[in-house]
């Protein structure tokens, strides 16, 4: 039992350890505060939004070309063509969306994860003798308020990198943990709450890799490319119909922005304008307000992590 404890241990810190020596991008000198709201910016559904509205423009400007400098002219019979087009890119849209979604449902779920395994830790750690308790109990509640106040923020940059703080956090929290498991190694509520910690800790990697974006950049040129010949052959249907070609781009466009627009906010599910909120881990921290025999150590201002 003994031996099983101590690799267990070894394998969460080992964890941690990877987590945190991920090579993040360093930001380069500038203004921190622009570069942030650009980070946010690119990759949203507005800047999708535009690159379509682009890509149509471009199609346009083909559309253009096509006619005035080729031999070819007007009615076209693109029916075919046309069905075609609408199965194919239907199909590849409702699979994204798809995809997307269940991106945004999985973070839900780690964010819930996380929450509950601390609130877990909390609850076992209250059966210690009264000084580990409360000194654990506080780690758990700075951890809670630095998750909210630190980390969350650092999930909205969409490149998984977490807070530095929490990271110390996390190493505090791990190390309490491991010393309490080994004074007490065949407590049944000291294993809960060492697994607690080890569901803590899978929880909180899986949320800083879903705040990473999942769709590759070539999915999205094709996207884009498939809204650029839907415009053209639009476009050259009905170029000597001019309120019929507005029309048709003005509903078409309406439709493919608002799929890109899904598309883009369900795959930043921490960044978007739907973007998750910390409401699980400020329910952790309401619990814990509200106990009546918590000690005010516990709740007391949080020191830095060592």
């Amino acid at each position: 039992m003994a031996a099983v404890v101590e690799r267990r241990i070894d394998d969460c810190r080992d964890r941690e350890q990877q987590q945190e020596q991920r090579p993040t991008p360093r930001p380069a000198h500038g203004p921190k505060i622009p570069r942030y709201r650009l980070a946010v910016f690119v990759g949203s559904g507005s800047f999708y939004v535009l690159v379509s509205l682009g890509a149509a423009a471009f199609a346009v400007g083909v559309t253009w070309l096509v006619l005035r400098f080729t031999p070819l002219h007007p009615p076209f019979d693109f029916g075919a063509v046309d069905a075609l087009i609408t199965i194919v890119y239907g199909i590849l849209l409702a699979i994204l969306v798809l995809f997307a979604s269940d991106h945004y449902t999985r973070a839900i779920d780690h964010a819930d994860q996380e929450s509950t395994a601390l609130n877990a830790m909390y609850k076992s750690a209250g059966i210690l003798p009264a000084a580990t308790r409360d000194q654990l109990q506080h780690t758990i509640v700075c951890y809670a308020r630095e998750k909210i106040a630190l980390e969350w923020p650092a999930l909205r940059k969409s490149d998984g990198s977490g807070s530095p703080v929490v990271f110390a956090r996390t190493r505090q929290l791990n190390a309490e943990v491991e010393a309490i498991v080994r004074a007490h190694r065949e407590d049944l509520t000291v294993q809960t709450l060492f697994q607690s910690n080890l569901q803590r800790a899978t929880a909180r990697q899986l949320m800083l890799d879903d705040s990473r974006p999942e769709l590759p950049p070539p999915l999205w040129f094709v996207v884009l490319l498939g809204i650029a010949i839907v415009v053209f052959l639009l476009a050259v249907r009905y170029w000597h119909e001019p309120p019929q070609l507005a029309a048709a781009l003005v509903v078409s466009l309406l439709l493919l922005c608002s799929m890109v627009v899904a598309l883009a906010e369900l795959d930043r599910p921490f960044a978007s304008t739907i973007g998750l909120k910390p409401r699980a881990m400020e329910s952790v921290l309401t619990s814990v307000v509200q106990s009546s025999n918590v000690a005010p150590s516990v709740l007391a201002p949080c020191a830095p992590p060592p």
